[in-house]
């Protein structure tokens, strides 16, 4: 059931897309858990945030759709964060392999660099998942393990994808995590403990001097960061609080808690 809000309160969320090439076609495309959490738990409108090219990173059109709105959700993608592009959007790194499914989306990591840079100036609420936790990490300087098999064989499996389970299966419990007791989390998720699903290769190795570690897994990865200093909640989690919401309490918790930061947020630009 959806959270009810008179029309003038409810916020509006931009959600970030990702690039599809198929065919020589380029297609922005997104899925719709993301968009059902949203409106179904965080009582949010939501919009889609297009892709971006090189050639427009560097123009005044994002921030304009910025301002419009009261928060961003970073979302998760099978694609790995490019590190190089994400710092410098405007750059072009070998524009022959610029999207490459399940690899690269440089478009995507284009559109993160300005959507965080944008939320950070107007101090926006951030929810990031799975790639965009990475994404944030990045961003702020830290860097990431590009394949957590390499770094560890039991790492690797803790936290890959299972490709031999039902898609819906896949994102059942995988690991626990601990939760600081003094963080922006411990609120939210009002336990140190909790069961999450995990679905990713890369991962923090050194997390942002302006992030602060909010949750992390039996092998010590960080599985939940948070901005330093925010004037409201800018968080970002490793797993995919989306996919089973309506049955997962954490997942609940985290939509309604990143939806009354967008409706506060939203009161304050009123005025």
């Amino acid at each position: 059931m959806s959270l009810q809000q008179p029309e003038r309160a409810r916020a509006v969320v931009g959600v970030t897309s990702n690039r599809l090439l198929v065919d020589g076609v380029h297609r922005d495309w997104l899925r719709r858990k993301y968009v059902q959490a949203l409106h179904r738990h965080g009582g949010v409108a939501c919009v889609v945030l297009p892709t971006v090219d090189a050639e427009d990173a560097g123009e005044a059109f994002a921030t304009a759709i910025m301002r419009r709105l009261d928060g961003v959700v970073l979302t998760g993608d099978e694609s790995n964060v490019d590190p190089a592009v994400l710092s410098a959007p405007a750059s072009l790194v070998d524009p022959d392999r610029d999207v490459e499914a399940g690899i690269l989306d440089r478009p995507r990591d284009r559109l993160s660099a300005v959507a965080i840079q944008s939320a950070i100036a107007l101090g926006m609420p951030i929810l990031g998942i799975c790639r965009g936790l990475e994404e944030l990490n990045v961003y702020f300087g830290g860097t990431l393990r590009p394949s957590l098999a390499e770094w560890s064989l039991e790492s690797g499996a803790m936290h890959a994808e299972k490709p031999d389970r039902p898609r819906d299966r896949q994102y059942d419990a995988a690991h626990s995590v601990r939760i600081s007791s003094d963080g922006a989390l411990f609120p939210i998720a009002r336990t140190i403990e909790a069961q999450v699903n995990s679905l990713h290769n890369q991962g923090i190795e050194a997390l942002a001097p302006a992030l602060r570690r909010e949750a992390w897994a039996p092998d010590g990865l960080v599985e939940a960061a948070s901005v330093i200093g925010a004037p409201t909640l800018q968080i970002g989690v490793q797993w995919h609080p989306e996919w089973h919401v309506s049955t997962d309490l954490l997942g609940k918790q985290l939509f309604k808690a990143f939806g009354e930061a967008c409706v506060v947020y939203r009161g304050t630009k009123n005025h």
